[in-house]
């Protein structure tokens, strides 16, 4: 912020009363009681774009704004402000009574005049009017419900962000980088209490056939047809990932190889049944599914598992189509 001796002008020849009379912290409050006061509080002339507070800087004035607006950055001038403030209102209130550095920038968003009023003439002003104290609180109390908001809105897409980079858009289930740290955390949790837990690869055959045959789009939905069906036939405690373009994971928590190879069978099957609804509700023929399993006696890393679970694949794809190895 620039000095007073730059910016200053004084009250009695720049601000009437009716001006004064607008200012939500006057509301009710007695001008003639605290005109001398105000007299003595300089005033800022503001061009556009120029800054009157900056984070990290600690602010002992209140402005109040006569003319023009001002704007309120979040951690830089290059991001999108948070908040206007319109004549009338109040900038710096929060700093001013908790006396620590700012946490945003107050810049002019037009050509702006402000008063400055310093802690000691603030607390004067409050000697005098008290009701000044009661409208500065309901002025700071709605201050910090719009940041509360504004914090819990950036907690909410945050979280959404989150999310969106742990799903797969087409199929809506848990992508590669989701599976991995789920996987990692399962066998971890089946280790320590020594339970069993087994992993399924499961891989569409010839999907670039099919993509060839029934034209495009055919493949995305026999993806969606095959992930819709595995999260169908799986239980809620097993997790469904698709983790390349036509290959999809399954954990199975508390499942030892033996009923594993049962699951197998019943999802081979299923997907075998499942019919591939094209956009324009025309019915393709079924897929099938190639499945490698692999359990936790297998591997102590989930790295270690996953290969032999692509090993298994490999196996089950000399097979035949619908067939599963481990």
């Amino acid at each position: 912020m620039k000095s007073d001796t730059q910016l200053t002008i004084t009250l009695k020849n720049a601000i009437g009363r009716e001006e004064l009379a607008a200012m939500r912290l006057f509301a009710d409050a007695d001008l003639d009681a605290i005109a001398g006061l105000l007299r003595a509080c300089p005033v800022y002339t503001l061009r556009k774009d120029e800054v009157l507070i900056v984070p990290g800087i600690v602010n002992q004035r209140l402005f109040l704004v006569v003319r023009g607006r001002l704007r309120v950055h979040l951690e830089s001038l290059e991001t999108d402000p948070i908040q206007i403030i319109e004549t009338g209102e109040a900038a710096g209130e929060i700093s001013l009574i908790d006396e620590k550095p700012a946490t945003a920038y107050v810049v002019a968003d037009s050509a702006a005049n402000v008063i400055s009023i310093d802690n000691d003439t603030f607390w004067a002003l409050v000697n005098l009017a008290p009701v000044i104290a009661h409208n500065m609180l309901i002025m700071v109390v709605e201050r910090v419900r719009a940041n509360n908001a504004l914090i819990s809105e950036g907690m909410r897409l945050r979280e959404q962000y989150h999310r969106q980079t742990k799903v797969d858009d087409l199929t809506g289930l848990r992508n590669k980088k989701a599976f991995e740290e789920l996987l990692r955390r399962q066998l971890m949790r089946s280790s320590m209490g020594e339970r069993p837990m087994s992993l399924m690869l499961v891989d569409i055959d010839d999907l670039s056939q099919y993509n060839a045959d029934f034209g495009a789009g055919a493949s995305d939905n026999a993806l969606v047809a095959v992930a819709q069906t595995l999260q169908d036939q799986v239980r809620p405690t097993d997790l469904v990932a698709r983790i390349a373009n036509g290959t999809f994971a399954v954990i199975l928590p508390d499942t030892n190889s033996t009923n594993a190879r049962i699951a197998a069978a019943r999802l081979c099957a299923a997907v075998a049944e499942a019919v591939v609804v094209m956009a324009d509700e025309s019915i393709l023929p079924s897929v099938t599914v190639s499945i490698g399993i692999a359990d936790r006696t297998q591997a102590d890393k989930a790295e270690e598992l996953i290969t032999a679970a692509e090993k298994a694949l490999e196996q089950s794809k000399t097979t035949g189509p619908g067939s599963f190895s481990d």
